[in-house]
């Protein structure tokens, strides 16, 4: 087997003591980790090591492949101006992974120091790749390196396209180490960098258990909303990683936890012991289209109406024949049942439909106003462009159609704020005004924690400051799944 092992690492500067200083030391734990681990590694003699980082540029649809000329970082970004590193590339492995992938239908991209600065980032190698290398390699060493950031996508697809790495590394026949670089939940407390959530221990502790209990692939069957509340930065590099050992029986161990600054800093190794018929990476697929279908099943009429109207538009860029009769309503030659929504149907409300695929956002396009003649129409408008008129995204194509997950808000009608001490941003949407220009923004919104904070963050999506709002007004949301 030519990948002999993985590590999760985290990649605070903190950890190095001329950037951390006096700070190092409530971290010791995790600098005596990096020692085991950098131990480990040598023993193992590798003559590659591929590490994933989440702070290179980032894409939706690409695994960014570092190809500049030269792998050199440094730590100037963090006061330090002595450290310098310099790694030598594997630009054969880089080629190859490139041609495979494309081959697959992967992710991989190559990405150029030109591309680089047209992303508007440095071409040199961020803190996710400099602070692990500095334990385990120090700042130069002969061992190549292939350094990646993950991309976007959904934690199945991160797994499958490990498994492109795990092919190249056998045709190749290196002896490959792979590090998946990143820390655990940001929001233990608030002394972190985000406001506590109780889903940060959670995560943290899930990921504890299930490496202790030689369960590594485990976390991925969990709720993927809760993943996203934990704030967490390695989990897709630890997908990456974890792909790349599929079919494979696995060693998990966990070699260190803590989290002194609100921050979890996990650090554990994973290592092949022989080849395997278990597939988890379908076992992990198989439940979540489980899970798909009883979503589906269980989902508000409201949102089988915008599932309806997505699915026709999609294949056939129609609007469906949609009317409500008696208690029913008829949708794509489907009967469904109307039940208690009746009035809400027939009323006028403003409407906003979500569409996120495996837990990141796809479309979302709303009115805070009515502009039909009923709810029916402005959830069968709004889910038409959702799924075709929102200009961050693609279109939705037809094979994404059945990963898709739905939700649509219904708005009350607005209300003039005079005292915004009377807001909460949990309960409260806003619309801000300054002469021709509008900001919106929806309530219960994940790091929005103040009226303060909502007012300027509406204020900048309507291209003006708070010192410019004329008008605030309010309205509160029902959210259907």
């Amino acid at each position: 087997m030519s990948i002999v092992a993985g590590y999760l690492c985290p990649h605070a500067p903190v950890f190095i003591e001329k950037v951390g200083g006096d700070q190092s030391q409530l971290v010791q734990g995790t600098i005596d980790a990096y020692q085991q681990i950098a131990n480990e590694i040598k023993m193992l003699q590798p003559n590659l090591i591929v590490i994933i980082t989440p702070h290179g540029p980032i894409f939706s649809d690409a695994i960014a492949v570092f190809d500049m000329p030269e792998y050199i970082g440094d730590m100037k970004s963090f006061g330090e101006y002595t450290l310098n590193y310099k790694y030598r590339k594997d630009q054969s492995f880089i080629d190859a992974l490139i041609n495979a992938s494309n081959r697959s239908h992967g992710f991989y991209y190559p990405l150029s120091e030109a591309q680089f600065k047209k992303f508007q980032h440095a071409p040199k190698l961020d803190h996710g790749v400099t602070v692990p290398l500095h334990f385990i390699l120090g700042e130069l060493s002969e061992v190549k390196i292939v350094a990646m950031s993950y991309g976007s996508m959904s934690y199945i697809e991160l797994l499958k396209n490990g498994e492109i790495l795990k092919d190249v590394a056998e045709a190749t026949g290196k002896r490959v180490v792979i590090i998946a670089s990143g820390d655990m939940s940001h929001a233990l407390s608030d002394k972190g960098p985000y406001k506590y959530n109780e889903s940060g221990p959670w995560f943290d502790k899930k990921m504890c258990s299930y490496i202790t209990e030689q369960n590594p692939y485990g976390i991925f069957n969990e709720a993927e909303e809760r993943i996203s509340n934990a704030a967490e930065c390695g989990l897709r590099a630890y997908a990456i990683m974890l792909g790349a050992f599929n079919k494979t029986a696995l060693s998990s161990n966990l070699i260190h936890y803590e989290g002194p600054f609100g921050v979890g800093y996990l650090l554990a190794g994973f290592k092949a012991l022989e080849f395997s018929n278990v597939d988890s990476i379908a076992q992990i697929e198989d439940l979540a289209n489980l899970k798909f279908v009883e979503t589906r099943t269980n989902a508000h009429l409201f949102v089988k109406i915008a599932r309806e109207t997505i699915h026709a538009y999609v294949i056939g860029r129609m609007t469906p024949k949609y009317k409500i009769d008696g208690k029913s309503i008829l949708i794509n030659d489907k009967i469904l049942d109307v039940g208690p929504n009746e009035k809400t149907l027939k009323s006028q409300h403003g409407v906003f439909v979500s569409i996120k695929k495996h837990g990141i956002l796809r479309g979302c396009i709303g009115t805070i106003a009515p502009t039909q003649d009923s709810t029916l129409h402005e959830i069968v408008k709004n889910a038409i462009s959702a799924c075709s008129r929102d200009y961050r995204f693609d279109p939705i194509t037809q094979d994404e159609l059945e990963v898709l997950t739905i939700s649509v808000d219904v708005l009350s009608q607005l209300s003039h704020v005079s005292d915004i001490n009377t807001l909460s941003p949990s309960i409260h949407g806003v619309v801000v005004m300054s002469k021709d220009k509008m900001g919106v923004l929806l309530p219960n919104l994940e790091g929005i924690n103040t009226v303060e904070e909502q007012l300027k963050i509406a204020s900048n999506k309507g291209g003006f400051t708070v010192d410019d709002i004329e008008e605030i007004q309010s309205f509160t949301v029902e959210r259907f799944y």
